[in-house]
């Protein structure tokens, strides 16, 4: 059992029995990696989700009955946060998004120099590739740039091996070079 995940069953047992301490230090150590899910899927929502996603983990405590699950526990809530969210604008805004969307990406601010607009237009390119990737994908590349045990909490997540892990992981950087030389070339 790694470090992080004795940590996590320490506090989560603690948690549980009301330590709101030790909530914290859960949340501070995956935080970061749910932001990161929340921001893909969000953008600019991400950290209300990211909120949503560890008050909801913190009623449902109760449920969660490994520790070692948790990673898991706590990607699944941010996926649905996520999915809730999205639905919901939807509803409200149909219309109004792809409106804004559309008025945003097609104009920069004024006082921007041409090396900002190279950089947005890169940005755009590698959120529109990200999103081109299936979910798995999505996370196992989250997770590798910002976890600092990337390979046990991509294999935990995913419900993978080491070896899977690795696996898809090389397959998602594979498949985002070659959209991101598509779209460069495009």
């Amino acid at each position: 059992m790694t470090s992080t995940m004795d940590d996590d069953s320490r506090d989560l047992h603690a948690a549980r029995q009301g330590d709101h301490e030790a909530f914290g230090r859960i949340y501070d150590r995956h935080a970061p990696v749910v932001l990161s899910i929340c921001r893909r899927r969000l953008g600019s929502d991400a950290e209300d989700a990211t909120q949503e996603t560890f008050v909801r983990a913190f009623r449902r405590l109760a449920d969660l009955a490994d520790a070692e699950r948790l990673r898991p526990w706590l990607f699944a809530i941010a996926r649905y946060v996520c999915l809730e969210r999205l639905r919901a604008s939807r509803r409200r805004h149909r219309h109004e998004e792809l409106a804004m969307t559309q008025a945003t990406t097609t104009h920069l601010p004024s006082d921007s120099t041409p090396a900002d607009a190279a950089t947005s237009e890169d940005l755009d390119r590698l959120g529109v590739a990200l999103a081109s990737l299936s979910e798995e994908e999505q996370l196992a590349i989250h997770l590798y740039y910002l976890d600092s045990d990337p390979v046990a909490a991509g294999a935990s997540a995913l419900g993978l091996s080491r070896s899977g892990y690795y696996k898809l992981l090389a397959r998602a950087r594979t498949r985002l070079q070659a959209l991101m030389k598509e779209a460069r070339t495009a």
